[in-house]
């Protein structure tokens, strides 16, 4: 999923080195609702990163520390020649990167950013692409723990510095797309709530490949659908205290995310342990990837798959 932070990087860079050739590449759709953000016309939205780096010597890779979050080809990534930083706050396993700063206890990856980059000099845009950030990664602070109440003095601050009201400010990121509502409605109709033996009621939903290819739809507006449902219905049902979406891409693969409650589904641990990816304890996510190329993954498979690994092992629960 794109995160507006990366444009707070972006500026730090072209203020520091103002010299040097800086590009932001992202591989994925257009996420429109970000383009009132300076630079956003000069994000690269590709299908791959890897097949654009050029002569690049230095990657900067944030919110993730795999290269399978950033490419179908990580390992162009494992063999790229130049230095490599990643920036990250989820606990999941760490490729090997020239500089690495990982911290799992920050509940967002814009306040690991501000920190480094900003906390004595912000203009008036890069505190709106970080407090946007801080705010979509703690669920407007609704994902904070005990131990994370720092977060709200950095937004605190960014509040006073930049005027902001936050009802207002999200109003402005928070419009829905035509077609990811008509997602929303699909995922709705597809609900099933259910439980497999030795782990707590879950809830999933779907949309097939043939719903999805023949409504034209594209994976920035199912991201759009998926973040909403999941916001909106997973983990509110009463007893039903996690559960997933599964959705087709165009690439070819499948995505899956999931969401629990504390005390619940450590989804984190699914991920990893399916070899799927990663992502934090109660949000994380994977994808199905194709068994030889050129074919198309069904969704009804990678739920299949699912229950079978759910039968075959223990849940943890934290």
């Amino acid at each position: 999923m794109f995160k507006p932070s990366v444009l707070g990087v972006y500026a730090y860079m072209k203020r520091i080195f103002p010299s040097k050739k800086t590009r932001i590449i992202y591989s994925g759709d257009k996420v429109r609702r970000y383009s009132v953000f300076k630079n956003y016309d000069l994000i690269e939205f590709v299908p791959d990163m890897t097949d654009h780096l050029g002569n690049a010597d230095l990657l900067i890779m944030l919110d993730g520390s795999q290269y399978s979050r950033f490419t179908q080809k990580p390992e162009v990534l494992r063999e790229f020649k130049g230095k490599t930083v990643c920036i990250d706050h989820h606990s999941s396993p760490i490729d090997k990167f020239t500089l690495t700063l990982v911290d799992p206890t920050s509940p967002s990856n814009a306040e690991i950013i501000y920190r480094c980059f900003f906390r004595d000099s912000i203009e008036q845009k890069e505190i709106e692409i970080i407090l946007l950030g801080i705010l979509g990664d703690t669920g407007v602070f609704g994902y904070l723990k005990p131990n994370q109440l720092g977060t709200f003095d950095t937004a605190k601050r960014l509040l006073k510095q930049g005027g902001i009201e936050i009802q207002e400010f999200l109003s402005r990121y928070s419009t829905i797309q035509e077609k990811a509502f008509e997602i929303v409605r699909e995922l709705i109709k597809n609900t099933k709530n259910t439980k497999v033996d030795g782990w707590p009621p879950h809830t999933f939903t779907f949309i097939t490949r043939e719903w999805f290819e023949t409504g034209k739809y594209t994976d920035a507006e199912t991201s759009e659908a998926t973040h909403l449902y999941m916001t909106t219905f997973l983990r509110t049902l009463e007893g039903h205290g996690w559960g997933f979406v599964v959705s087709p891409e165009t690439d070819g693969t499948c995505g899956i995310s999931l969401r629990s409650l504390p005390g619940s589904v450590n989804v984190r641990d699914m991920m990893e342990k399916m070899q799927l990816g990663g992502g934090h304890d109660r949000a994380a996510g994977g994808t199905f990837k194709p068994s030889n190329p050129g074919e198309r993954v069904k969704v009804e498979d990678c739920i299949a798959k699912v229950v079978k690994w759910m039968e075959k092992n223990q849940a943890i629960l934290s």
